[in-house]
Parts: structure tokens; C-alpha cells; sequence
């Protein structure tokens, strides 16, 4: 999958800020692993040849599911890079999701990864985050933990309350749309 002008964190960002979560929507724990594969694949900010945006700094981010037994059966593994997918590596996360039964909700997580340089590529090879145990992974500090429910339309996301760093002037909720 490749998505043009969007990279994951804008992605990411898009989904959690926007529209209106459905308030009769629910989730189930069917839906968990099909909201994490919308959040796997290739995704850049490289323009269209013949694009006017020259000069414009290139992201790529890559996503994929993987194990991670320490963080429970759905997660995705994302690493950012600059220019080019294999250039210098911006950043790294590990996003959790987890069915709450109770709310009938999906609660997404991100995690810093503590051994970062030891994982480089871990996109390409996913083998070593299988070892990673709960000492070395910590919840990313101001990290947005996401509550997202199946509505009519796809998944809808809200922010959970004092989770995260708000953008100022961002509404807080927002609807990604199902595949």
C-alpha cells in the first residue's frame, strides 16, 4: 500500500482529530485486528512527478503487525525515515490495541522503544521485537492513546482524556474510513 503526501504520524493525527464519533457505535474483538491492519503499509510524503512542491522534506513510514507477546495479539510497528525508506531513521513506535470488553471499545496504546538502534529495520525483519519483554517497553511519555469504536462509515477515534500533548486548536475527535 502506498499513500502519497500523508506519512504516519500525519496520518495518525488525521484520524484522531476531525469529525464526530458516532456516540451508538461499538467495537468487537474482531474488529481489533481489522483496525490494525488499516494502520500497516507504506506511506510518504514524496510528491507526484512534476509536482510544484520541490524542495519539500521527504518522510517515509513504514508500518507493520507484528509480535509482540509483552503488549498483547494486535500490534503495529512503525518507523519513520528521512528521504529515502532505508535513510536516516526519525523515529520509532510500537501502537498496542486491545479490546476493552466493558466499554465495547478498541484502546490503541503507542510505546517508545527503548533498544531502538538495536531494532533498525525491524520492519523488515519483525524477529527481535518477539523478545522484547514489558522492562524494556514504556508508554510513550505524551504519547495519545486513542479509544476507537466501529461506526457506520469505518472506525472512529477519540482521544482519551488527558493522554497526550493537545495540539491547540485541534478538535479532538475524528473518523477513519473502513477499507
Amino acid at each position: 500500500m502506498s499513500m502519497k503526501y500523508a506519512t504516519f504520524p500525519i496520518l495518525l493525527l488525521l484520524t484522531v482529530h476531525g469529525a464526530k464519533a458516532a456516540d451508538t457505535a461499538t467495537g468487537t474483538a474482531a474488529s481489533v485486528s481489522d483496525l490494525a491492519s488499516l494502520f500497516e503499509g507504506e506511506f510518504t510524503t514524496l510528491p507526484d512527478q512534476g509536482s510544484a512542491t520541490a524542495g519539500a522534506q521527504v518522510l517515509y513510514n513504514l508500518a507493520k503487525r507484528v509480535q509482540v507477546p509483552a503488549l498483547g495479539g494486535e500490534v503495529v510497528y512503525a518507523e519513520q525515515h528521512e528521504k529515502t525508506p532505508d535513510g536516516p531513521m526519525l523515529f520509532q513506535r510500537l501502537y498496542a490495541f486491545a479490546f476493552d470488553a466493558d466499554q465495547k471499545q478498541i484502546v490503541m496504546t503507542p510505546y517508545d522503544v527503548g533498544n531502538g538502534q538495536a531494532l533498525v529495520g525491524a520492519y523488515k525483519n519483525p524477529t527481535p521485537l518477539a523478545k522484547l519483554d514489558t522492562g524494556v517497553l514504556k508508554q510513550q511519555p505524551g504519547g495519545c492513546v486513542v479509544i476507537w469504536r466501529r461506526g457506520e462509515n469505518g472506525f472512529e477515534g477519540t482521544l482519551k482524556p488527558g493522554s497526550c500533548k493537545e495540539a491547540p486548536g485541534v478538535p479532538k475527535r475524528a473518523r477513519r474510513p473502513s477499507q
